[in-house]
């Protein structure tokens, strides 16, 4: 049976001693194991003892089931001596993802412990206790691209827009193609309604992942609305489409804003004229689950609801402004005194 396997990702090493002892486990393992049955045939093909990193460039790829775990086992072998950075391994097979595998470093050096403790407190929410672990990782190592991206992230979520701009920066000299910075820096743009800027950023960091990636998936729908803002509605909507066909399970961490992005679309088909495409996906947009019981966004899809049923003559708008100012929209309060 043969499979399409995704890859990408880089690994950091801390000297060039690492890099040589890899280089020659590597070497060692292409001559006696793999038997040509691995996709990378030649160590020099990834290492790089000048920059002390191994870099995996984007590609699809073939691959039979040994290819696969002889490439996955290989890496893994690889990633044993670096300090820093990923590779990422998606199996799919007639479209459907088979099996995904994060290679990283996982050793008792203090650097790698460092990072991978101060990311596990940011997901417990423990941002000052997460900030000073990844500042050690950091200092350990200053080229610690994934480091810095979650520093800065940690800074953006505390408000300190400043600092957070700065180790996103510092993340991308340290590793330009990693996605996770450009996505936080084009946070931060939209948030200061910077379009632009940040549709050039959400750009990059598609670019440096892949449609199975988390990251891709968030930046898609952002790059949606940064399109939609900028009047781009049919760009928008094309971008709307593509997150929407995605086959997400409900366990996937970008399942639950179908619903967002099913309602951005709508508001972009509305923009572009198209009055019952909008209100069907209105429709569907109230039907998808929510996060965090968001009323605020139940009363924005009922306000545009409304204002479309409005504008194409349809009965009901009323109710549907009743509704969203139930639910605590100003705007569709406004609305409904002036058609009183």
């Amino acid at each position: 049976m043969e499979y399409t396997v995704i890859i990408l990702g880089r690994l950091e090493f801390a000297n060039t001693r690492s890099i040589q002892q890899a280089t020659k486990v590597i070497a060692h393992l292409l001559e006696t194991r793999y038997k040509n049955d691995v996709r990378y045939k030649e160590a020099n093909e990834l290492l790089n003892e000048e920059t002390c990193s191994l870099t995996v460039p984007r590609e699809k790829f073939t691959s039979s089931e040994k290819m696969w775990t002889n490439t996955l086992h290989m890496l893994s072998k690889a990633a044993e001596f670096s300090i820093a950075g990923d590779i990422n391994m998606w199996k799919v097979l007639d479209g459907e993802l088979q099996d995904y595998q994060c290679i990283e470093p996982n050793s008792d050096k203090t650097t790698v412990q460092a990072f991978r403790e101060g990311r596990d407190l940011l997901v417990d929410g423990k941002l000052d206790a997460a900030k000073e672990k990844l500042s050690l990782a950091i200092k350990r190592f200053p080229r610690h691209a994934q480091a810095l991206e979650r520093r800065g992230f940690i800074y953006y979520l505390q408000g300190d827009t400043a600092k957070a701009m700065a180790d996103y920066a510092a993340s991308m000299t340290a590793d330009s193609k990693r996605p996770d910075a450009y996505l936080g820096r084009a946070k931060i743009y939209i948030d200061q309604e910077n379009w632009s800027a940040a549709l050039d950023d959400l750009t990059q960091s598609m670019k440096h992942s892949m449609p199975h990636h988390n990251v891709y998936l968030e930046a898609l729908h952002r790059k949606g609305r940064c399109q939609m803002e900028m009047g781009e509605n049919s760009k928008a909507i094309a971008s709307f489409n593509f997150f929407l066909t995605r086959p997400l399970l409900e366990d996937h961490p970008q399942f639950i804003f179908r619903r967002q992005v099913t309602f951005d679309k709508g508001r972009a088909l509305s923009a572009d004229g198209k009055m019952d495409e909008a209100i069907k996906c209105f429709d569907e947009a109230i039907s998808l689950p929510t996060r965090d019981g968001n009323n605020l966004l139940q009363a924005e899809i009922l306000l545009h609801r409304g204002i479309a049923m409005q504008k194409s003559g349809k009965k009901g708008f009323k109710e549907n402004w009743k509704q969203a100012a139930n639910e605590g929209s100003k705007r569709a309060a406004e609305l409904l005194a002036e058609v009183a």
